[in-house]
């Protein structure tokens, strides 16, 4: 059974690699390949992931490859709809869904030092590309394939997230609760 998870996890891995190196744009590149082997969400998630890339609208922000990851997370653990009576906090699939995010991203950040994408694809290229020059242009094309290298080990982290039982979130999510509750309460007082 292990065996099969990390084959599994391998392939995703693999195929959200030669998603970006063959078809560019890193939250699809993952997403399509979170979805496609974890059964997650729909062609209009897919759809929704396009501007994503390059940092939001090549902006150099948040790299698209982790929004991708965390929307997985989401499809994967998060309510479909807002919780009747409750706010998003005490829901606990919300919690689960936050707490496993939150938990990709420290990984994410560990293997790439850094959240925003310009700062990603200095640390795997080793220059950092304005991207908006003719020339600068011309060189980050020539040097795509490096996107593969965060493509790829971002599906890997997402899937390994998704696939942990929620045993081992268990704690984190219960005193999330509990802290909100306790909250709630000192507010009534």
């Amino acid at each position: 059974r292990r065996d099969g998870k990390e084959q599994l996890i391998k392939k995703i891995e693999q195929d959200a690699h030669d998603n970006e190196v063959m078809y560019w744009g890193c939250a699809r590149a993952v997403l399509d390949a979170l979805q496609r082997h974890l059964n997650l969400g729909d062609s209009e998630v897919f759809r929704a992931a396009s501007p994503l890339a390059g940092g939001v609208g090549r902006m150099g922000e948040a790299c698209g490859a982790l929004i991708a990851g965390v929307m997985a997370i989401g499809l994967a653990y998060a309510p479909a709809k807002f919780a009747a009576e409750k706010v998003s906090r005490e829901d606990p699939e919300y919690t689960e869904a936050i707490v496993r995010a939150h938990k990709f991203c420290e990984k994410f950040k560990e293997k790439f030092g850094c959240l925003r994408c310009h700062d990603v694809k200095a640390a795997v290229r080793g220059v950092h590309y304005k991207e908006y020059t003719r020339r600068d242009t011309i060189e980050a094309f020539e040097d795509h394939a490096k996107c593969g290298d965060v493509t790829g080990p971002a599906a890997r982290l997402a899937a390994e997230i998704i696939l942990q039982p929620t045993e081992l979130f268990r704690a984190e999510i219960d005193a999330a609760l509990e802290d909100l509750s306790q909250v709630r309460k000192q507010r009534k007082d």
